[in-house]
């Protein structure tokens, strides 16, 4: 079994968690088994993996232990009923009243049983119970101050099954000191999430002889890696650069730091990038010929020979597929926008994914208060995060990106795919194999943003241009089509000696 590890799944379902998913349909294709594993708390598991088609193919580490007989129906109403039903407590818009104060509260969301609080006398919150499809599933303990102090996850007995300890720490944040996990008849003691997650790796191992784990998520399982007592081939996935400027001289991300070691000491077997380039940079870095390339995503067969109209696209359509942080530099894009508006009456920009909540949403308010100051936003709009991007993709003329860095820049490959000319900056790592520069697209110097408007005007100017693009812009994807990602696959299994 293969395991692709990663923190959570979202609904809000990120780049990282997609490439997993199409990981999962290529390893489908090579008849090979697979599963996602997650080691952070979801409860919107249910509805992601509806969504992702990942059903059953999911192992998280607390379901794991816990396993709870989640009940999906529609409401939890007579569970709401049994816990606000103590004596003497009087009930009114699912809260219990003694003696006119508030004792317990009942949270829903959707109509399903989501938290519930206990109050003290003092007026104090003492607990927090969770509930997850219609399951106790764990409770959070408080001290006065309002700082967590224990949380316990219960098994399907309602026994604690897992147990974690906080202390105050600095400006009354919670300090993890120490988990307990009861196992087999026995208690064990983790100073760290990392270690819990390392046991919980060589458990999935000590049933399984051909297991091999691939990380997605270096900041989840790399501690773990280098923690796991059992020896099993164990890879790191680049799926963003792996320096801070994204140059291959730069400085290192402090979480790719140890990977150097752990290559040498045999606690992880190598190095997967989306891009040749990056997958070259990564062996010098880290001294080690088992650093590969294999792209993070493919494209169908049947997307490839869609024929989209180009009459379909509305004129003047531009769009940016990037969640709103500082290394999407998506205020050069904006900046660009506003100055083609006085040109071209008809150019219009839509801006695809979420806020980064990274320095309290500084990026997010920052763009938005240009597009405020220039009286724009009927023109420049925030469109939040979209799963499907199909029409998107098909009505835009141009799609542009400007980031700092990307691992790979999938979007650009979407955009190509579906017939969408794309305009990027030409850096690490990504838009190079992607766009087919002057047949499918342009690669401009990167941060040159004189030389974005004039280009983005250049074509704006000139429909048979755009149009030309458009013509060879999925002939540009199909080197990434499955087939051919299916070989890549295929080629690294053969050569690291893998179980097919």
């Amino acid at each position: 079994m293969y395991y692709f590890i990663t923190n959570r799944e979202d609904l809000l379902t990120s780049a990282i968690e997609l490439a997993q998913v199409k990981r999962m349909h290529i390893f489908d294709k090579l008849g090979i088994e697979s599963r996602v594993v997650t080691m952070q708390y979801n409860w919107a598991h249910q509805q992601v993996e509806q969504k992702l088609g990942t059903t059953n193919r999911v192992i998280n580490l607390f379901q794991y232990y816990q396993r709870l007989p989640y009940k999906h129906t529609e409401d939890d109403q007579q569970l709401v009923k049994r816990v606000l039903q103590p004596s003497r407590f009087d009930i009114k818009d699912n809260i219990a009243y003694r003696d006119g104060k508030k004792r317990i509260q009942v949270n829903l969301n959707n109509g399903r049983l989501y938290y519930v609080d206990y109050v003290d006398r003092f007026g104090f919150s003492d607990r927090r119970d969770f509930y997850d499809n219609g399951c106790l599933t764990y409770s959070e303990f408080f001290e006065d101050r309002a700082r967590v102090v224990m949380r316990q996850y219960y098994d399907y007995q309602g026994k604690v099954k897992i147990l974690y300890h906080f202390r105050g720490g600095e400006n009354n944040a919670p300090v993890l000191t120490l988990i307990q996990l009861f196992d087999h008849g026995q208690e064990l003691q983790f100073d760290s999430e990392a270690s819990l997650q390392a046991y919980f790796l060589d458990e999935l191992a000590s049933t399984d002889p051909q297991a091999v784990m691939i990380s997605d998520r270096s900041d989840v399982a790399l501690q773990s890696f280098a923690e796991m007592k059992s020896n099993v081939p164990r890879y790191q996935v680049f799926h963003s650069a792996i320096t801070t400027d994204g140059q291959s001289a730069g400085k290192l991300f402090s979480v790719y730091e140890p990977i150097k070691e752990m290559l040498q000491n045999h606690q992880l077997n190598g190095l997967i990038s989306a891009t040749k380039r990056e997958a070259r940079d990564a062996s010098k870095r880290f001294a080690t010929t088992a650093s590969y390339a294999i792209p993070v995503t493919y494209i169908s067969e049947e997307q490839l020979n869609k024929e989209i109209p180009f009459n379909k696209r509305q004129p003047g359509q531009l769009i940016a597929i990037a969640r709103l942080s500082h290394v999407k530099r998506l205020d050069h894009l904006i900046n660009t926008v506003i100055l083609l508006k006085k040109k071209h009456p008809a150019v219009d920009l839509k801006i695809y994914g979420y806020d980064d909540e990274y320095n309290n949403y500084a990026t997010s308010n920052e763009l938005k208060k240009i597009v405020q100051r220039h009286n724009a936003s009927d023109y420049i709009h925030f469109c939040g995060y979209q799963h499907d991007l199909t029409d998107v993709y098909e009505h835009a003329q141009i799609e542009v990106l400007t980031s700092s860095f990307e691992g790979f820049a999938m979007a650009l490959l979407e955009a190509q795919s579906h017939a969408c000319p794309a305009v990027s900056y030409d850096i690490n790592y990504g838009p190079a194999d992607i766009i087919e520069d002057g047949i499918s697209g342009r690669l401009i110097p990167d941060g040159d943003t004189h030389y974005l408007y004039v280009v983005l005007d250049k074509l704006l100017s000139n429909k048979d241009l755009l149009m030309s693009y458009s013509k060879h812009a999925q002939q540009a994807a199909s080197k990434y089509s499955m087939k051919n990602v299916v070989k890549q696959w295929q080629q690294f299994l053969k050569d690291e000696h893998l179980p097919l």
